[in-house]
């Protein structure tokens, strides 16, 4: 065997240093995602937005940026069926400093929706939710 590997200050450097890159792996969501994702919306006030998505879409992924114009904006791709069709669903939604948010933009296959049909979309994706 290595010598190199017969040093207890090694191994638990390399112990630590693994937990700690699946650790920070792991943690996944910024707080602004997470502000989303616990939150609720006016239409179902009962039903945290995060688990609505997670049981609509697959693949769904989440991540927050600042646009251009400077507001923070936390954004959802997902894949799920609509009108029968296979079909990718982007929402943004925009954040404000008392962690309120409202749906910013929405669009199913790269096409924008109007800010009333994109409304109606995420009703319908609320509503379906069921609690476990």
């Amino acid at each position: 065997m290595n010598k190199h590997f017969k040093s207890p200050k090694l191994i638990l450097l390399i112990i630590t240093l693994s937990l700690m890159s699946i650790l920070i792996a792991g943690c996944g969501d910024d707080k602004y995602v997470q502000s989303v994702k616990n939150g609720t919306m006016y239409m179902a006030p009962n039903v945290p937005v995060g688990k609505a998505f997670d049981q609509f879409f697959k693949n769904g992924k989440w991540k927050s940026f600042v646009s251009d114009k400077n507001d923070r904006i936390v954004e959802f791709t997902g894949d799920c069926n609509w009108n029968n069709k296979p079909a990718k669903l982007t929402a943004q939604f925009k954040l404000y400093k008392d962690n309120s948010f409202e749906l910013a933009y929405l669009d199913i296959n790269g096409n924008p929706t109007t800010v009333l049909d994109g409304l109606d979309i995420m009703q319908k994706i609320l509503h379906q939710y069921r609690a476990k």
